[in-house]
């Protein structure tokens, strides 16, 4: 079953995927029926209170860590916030690439020595770097974060694997409801923290299975999304010769067109019925500079029709606003 009409290719997974049914059927026991409140005492409450710790082991073995480890968040960004304003006064070196809430975050933060180092790299070199120096200068080197809220349905991302001390991940960008995240922290890490509200049940459980179910597919999903957009990044490359093609696997393609408006291309390409982005989500509101690429974001439901699709409307869109831009001068 498609969740989009065959009129509509939606290339934007990067911001938000379809709930998993797996997960839908799993959060629909909350809404009516065990519905109450785990930080209750009555026997319902506590029920649902355990349920809520046994999601927070099951998203632990995933990751490879104790459950303690996990703080539930209200999504990415949250996550992003609390690892950069929870480790106490310094420095921060952010990785060019960074979501902009990791931005936010650094702002009024003062100077001194470098205490945490806020990456999106999906592999462990960096952790691996950062831990030796780490050894080597008595504990005195930075923290390391992995915002990993686009990787994570594609790359083992355990602290370990990462080589990390603190995770962030987002429920939405894995076929999990909106609304949920988490930050995940390594043992020993002292990290403040706001006061912690009433854990959303129907929302954790959400996040649990669509996190297991992207364990559960990982390697399949990535070899299938990382053919497809390198056959959709071909396709443009040859349609747009003008154009920079650039490929971040397995399912992110992004599209830069000298002399077309990052988001003049994201409406043209609206109005022919392929729904892609211009920068972050969050960002929307934003003018984005014109140096901005296109991001086209690959998904579970994408098909090899969809791509064919849309590779052809792309460049036959880009074709008719060079045309008109050319008329226009």
């Amino acid at each position: 079953m498609s969740w989009f009409s065959p009129k509509r290719i939606y290339l934007d997974y990067a911001a938000a995927a379809p709930l998993l049914p797996e997960a839908k059927r799993e959060m629909e026991k909350y809404w009516l029926k065990n519905f109450y409140n785990p930080n209750s005492i009555y026997t319902e409450g506590v029920r649902v209170r355990k349920e809520v710790e046994e999601y927070r082991a099951r998203i632990a073995k995933v990751l490879g860590v104790a459950k303690d480890s996990i703080i539930f968040t209200s999504g990415g960004t949250e996550a992003n916030v609390w690892a950069l304003r929870g480790v106490g006064p310094g420095k921060v070196i952010v990785e060019e690439g960074s979501h902009p809430s990791v931005s936010e975050a650094m702002k009024g933060r003062e100077g001194g020595g470098t205490v945490l180092v806020s990456s999106i790299i999906p592999d462990n070199k960096l952790g691996r770097k950062i831990r030796e120096k780490r050894k080597k200068n008595n504990s005195d080197y930075p923290l390391l974060h992995v915002d990993a809220s686009q990787t994570a349905a594609y790359y083992n991302v355990g602290l370990e694997a990462l080589a990390a001390d603190l995770v962030t991940l987002d429920a939405a960008k894995l076929g999990g409801p909106k609304g949920i995240g988490a930050l995940v922290v390594r043992k020993g890490n002292n990290i403040a923290f706001p006061p912690l509200g009433t854990p959303p049940v129907p929302l954790i459980a959400g996040f649990c299975i669509a996190l297991e179910a992207a364990a559960r597919d990982r390697e399949a999903e990535y070899k299938r999304l990382d053919s497809l957009s390198a056959r959709l990044a071909e396709a443009i490359g040859t349609g747009v010769p003008s154009a920079e093609v650039k490929r971040n696997a397995p399912n992110i393609v992004q599209v830069s067109v000298p002399g077309i408006l990052p988001e003049l291309l994201v409406l043209s390409l609206d109005r022919e019925g392929v729904l892609v982005s211009a920068g972050p989500a969050c960002d929307s509101n934003k003018p984005e500079p014109t140096e901005t690429p296109v991001r086209l974001s690959l998904g579970r439901e994408t098909t090899e029709k969809d791509v064919s699709e849309a590779a052809k409307i792309f460049c036959e869109t880009v074709e008719n606003l060079l045309k008109y831009s050319h008329a226009a001068v």
